[in-house]
């Protein structure tokens, strides 16, 4: 159990941080100018919550260390980059088709592939970051 829970927070503590460079630093102002603004949709710097956005990372990071743990079993960095990489684009196509099927979020397709490669990226980081873990632990 404790090993689970370290490799939780620490890939979780990996992917909060890959996610803040590459989603706002890097895909930041791109993903800004190719979605539609709708006044009052997305909160200001001061409305934002970092610790829901960490509690956000915690669960993400929980899912990946369970497949990791308790189905695939005996894994190395590799194999959690492999796993992080294929669960990352998975949720990302369900989560962005669901969005471009039923809202007007975004202005184009762009902001769509943009967020599916994002995600492999720093989905697989968490993934080897938790694989390690559970190595070392």
């Amino acid at each position: 159990m404790l090993e689970i829970i370290v490799a939780t927070l620490t890939g979780a503590i990996g992917y909060f941080i890959i996610g803040w460079i590459v989603f706002e630093f890097i895909l930041g102002k791109f993903m800004a100018h190719n979605m539609t603004t709708v006044s009052g949709f997305m909160k200001s710097d001061e409305e934002s919550s970092l610790l829901w956005i960490f509690v956000s990372c915690l669960a993400y990071s929980l899912l990946i260390t369970i497949l990791l743990s308790q189905w695939i079993g005996n894994t190395t960095v590799i194999d959690g980059f492999i796993l992080g990489a294929t669960i990352g684009a998975l949720i990302s196509v369900m989560t962005n088709t669901y969005r471009w099927a039923s809202s007007h979020l975004f202005s184009n397709f762009k902001p769509i592939i943009a967020d599916v490669i994002a995600a492999i990226l720093t989905v697989s980081f968490m993934g080897m970051v938790t694989s390690f873990t559970l190595n070392v632990l």
